[in-house]
């Protein structure tokens, strides 16, 4: 489904994750050149300011404008450039809230891995290994449940904690799925490295891909409660709810990108 996303809206998304990067890269090249500068004033009271906005801000901000636009592109087979402004206008309150408070999670749990350990090795270093090694694994479940955060945000339009509690529901019921999304990311996290890619489609691409991975979970659940409540028998596939085999995200393969004319 990402594929094929991306595939048919790939000129809208290119503008799209271009406006994305810039929004996020200008502050947070500014931070780090006077990070690197050395200055521990302007360290603290211009480099760090810059980074947090950045990361802390930004970054979930816009990234909830492309998490919108994936979903009119995939609910609707099209949309525009507007989808990806109106995303930031209507979640930048609730994406900057939950990016500071991932941002703030993060960072008291790499903290914490490392600290007890250390610190505790020397009177009950048991004590301190597992500590951090409860942290170390709090800290991989909050990567993973970042993943689904903003497009769980942007579909069921909750509050913040219901959000949260949406996405850690999700990875703890299907934590298969949410490793193979991971592997995803982390691959893309990969190429992302290169400025090219990072600039051209790497935000659009991990929106397309978590709003996708969103959009299935979605189907899953949606078929299951109809189970639930007799509106189907248990033989009856998904696609009497969504059309799953009509659904051309879904049902195409090298042919239709060689050849999209013969479609």
């Amino acid at each position: 489904m990402a594929f094929w996303v991306m595939y048919d809206h790939l000129g809208k998304l290119l503008v799209a994750n271009l406006l994305w990067a810039s929004a996020v890269a200008v502050p947070g090249v500014l931070g780090l050149s006077v990070l690197a500068s050395g200055e521990p004033g302007a360290g603290l009271f211009i480099a760090l300011p810059l980074l947090v906005l950045s990361g802390a801000i930004l970054l979930p901000v816009m990234t909830a404008g492309l998490a919108h636009m994936a979903k009119e592109l995939i609910d609707t087979r099209d949309g525009s450039l507007g989808d990806f402004f109106q995303g930031i206008r209507l979640y930048w309150r609730k994406a900057a809230a939950l990016g500071v408070l991932y941002w703030t999670a993060a960072i008291c749990l790499g903290t914490s891995v490392w600290f007890y350990a250390i610190h505790l090795r020397d009177s009950v270093p048991w004590l301190g290994y597992a500590i951090s090694a409860t942290a170390l694994w709090c800290l991989v479940f909050l990567a993973l449940t970042g993943m689904l955060l903003l497009p769980a945000l942007v579909q069921k339009k909750d509050g913040i904690f219901g959000t949260l509690k949406l996405a850690a529901l999700l990875v703890v019921d299907n934590p298969l799925f949410s490793a193979g999304l991971a592997v995803h990311f982390l691959i893309l996290a990969g190429l992302s490295i290169v400025p090219p890619f990072l600039f051209l489609v790497s935000g659009s691409l991990g929106a397309v891909l978590a709003t996708s991975a969103y959009e299935m979970l979605a189907r899953k659940y949606a078929h299951k409660q109809a189970l639930a409540e007799g509106h189907l028998s248990p033989a009856t596939k998904r696609d009497a709810i969504f059309g799953d085999e009509q659904d051309d995200y879904l049902n195409r393969g090298l042919r239709d990108a060689l050849f999209p004319w013969k479609g």
